[in-house]
């Protein structure tokens, strides 16, 4: 499942109009948290580790509905260490009434780092998120650690393999119970693709779809024998922008 509506995407340069000199956010759209903690690298570190709106928030909560419909009983439950997919997780799993369920923060459920450029954002540590109040696992341990992703340009070969990897060794490692993945477009594509054996190539083609999986979008992948196949269709939410109100307009 991708990750809910993020703020930087919804407002722009949304930190440069959040925060005082101090350092001190304060809210400018009733979309925007309303809240957020100080972070150790202080505020530019939400450039690339964006929160999520109040609307992204939502559309997490809203989407456990689609889970709760078809009775599908999560169990287990793997995160991209970027915040927005950690909120995304945790809000699914209130929707769910699954708030006991640990979450376990993948690093290879990064998406490719060819999205990043020059420098890979600076994530949240398992500790810090849970002083935030997030119920995470913190005895688990990654399939694919920060150290071996950090600073390492990666082929789009090379992001699939990886996507893969993570997957397959995740499920892999349970006897029973559905496996949840929170993390980005990108990886809903690569994972459920290498998963049923779709191979791709990187093409303007492949990046469209794999970029155009919507806030909240998800596909279930079933196992069948030693295979997976694209298992059964869901309810999806959509729903239109709304654009900033000038009210001065009026007058």
């Amino acid at each position: 499942m991708r990750h809910g509506e993020r703020a930087d995407n919804a407002f722009g340069d949304w930190t440069s109009h959040c925060f005082d000199k101090n350092g001190n956010y304060f809210q400018t759209d009733l979309n925007m948290p309303e809240t957020v903690p100080k972070r150790s690298g202080g505020y530019n570190t939400y450039l690339k580790d964006s929160p999520l709106t109040k609307i992204g928030i939502f559309l997490a909560q809203l989407t456990s509905e689609a889970f709760k419909k078809e009775q599908i009983n999560v169990s287990h439950v793997y995160c991209s260490p970027s915040l927005r997919c950690i909120q995304t997780c945790h809000a699914f799993l209130e929707g769910c009434g699954k708030n006991d369920i640990k979450i376990k923060v993948e690093p290879g459920l990064y998406e490719w780092w060819a999205f990043f450029g020059d420098s890979l954002p600076e994530s949240l540590t398992p500790e810090e998120l849970t002083t935030w109040g997030y119920n995470i696992d913190l005895e688990y341990q990654p399939i694919i650690s920060i150290d071996a992703l950090g600073g390492k340009k990666e082929t789009y070969a090379e992001y699939c393999s990886r996507s893969l990897v993570v997957s397959t060794e995740a499920m892999n490692a349970h006897s029973h119970g559905n496996v949840l993945f929170v993390a980005h477009g990108c990886t809903v594509a690569a994972c459920s693709w290498e998963l049923t054996g779709k191979k791709t190539e990187l093409t303007q083609e492949t990046v469209d779809v794999a970029v155009g999986v919507p806030y909240c979008g998800f596909i279930e992948v079933s196992q069948c024998g030693d295979k997976w196949k694209k298992g059964r269709p869901f309810l999806h939410l959509s729903h239109t922008s709304n654009a900033v109100f000038d009210y001065s307009r009026l007058f």
